[in-house]
């Protein structure tokens, strides 16, 4: 991994890396390297299983083109993965794909109904509302053996601050979520070894 991407994770960053929960969230201080690890596993999901879907989130996508399509085209174009414009999608030889969403309005939820995506990251999850989490959670499925998980980063505030608060630093859940599936890591700028 180092090879790719430069630098060494913080134990934070290695908790998230590592992390097998249904729902993890990394968040708090601004600086804590999290758009750095959500690339980071991103492609080692996509390198280590062949055929994976995966999508990256964010509210408009010329906030992914700077945060994250850029950063992954400059790191594995060309001899690891091919950026397709048509497909907003970094192309692995092996079949896996990291495709780059956004929903600006909760209207645009309704383009990734009836897709399916193995691994779900919502960089900035405080951003989305409520509704659009819970309508792109109904697409983090998938009839094969790869793992189901969705990877959420967040700063405090935002539209989707209480729903975010409520499931992973309250725990507060209703009878259809299970407990352990859920998963907090804080991030702190100390241990983003890149600014310290």
């Amino acid at each position: 991994m180092q090879t790719l991407f430069p630098g060494v994770p913080g134990e934070t960053q290695k908790r998230f890396l590592e992390d097998t929960h249904r729902f993890i969230a990394f968040g708090g201080a601004r600086g804590g390297g999290k758009s750095w690890v959500v690339r980071a596993k991103a492609t080692l999901l996509a390198l280590n299983y062949p055929g994976i879907k995966i999508i990256i989130l964010r509210r408009t996508y010329a906030d992914l083109w700077q945060n994250h399509v850029l950063e992954l085209r400059k790191l594995l174009e060309p001899d690891i993965a091919t950026y397709r414009d048509s497909e907003k999608a970094m192309v692995f030889p092996n079949g896996s794909r990291i495709r780059f969403g956004y929903c600006a309005a909760e209207a645009d939820v309704l383009q990734y109904q009836g897709q399916e995506y193995d691994i779900m990251f919502l960089d900035e999850a405080t951003q989305f509302t409520e509704y659009m989490y819970n309508c792109l959670v109904a697409s983090n499925r998938g009839a094969n053996e790869f793992p189901h998980r969705m990877y959420l980063t967040c700063n405090p505030g935002g539209v989707g601050h209480a729903w975010v608060k409520r499931l992973f630093i309250d725990k507060d859940y209703t009878e259809a979520e299970n407990p352990d599936d859920y998963e907090f890591i804080p991030a702190k700028v100390y241990d983003n070894k890149v600014l310290v």
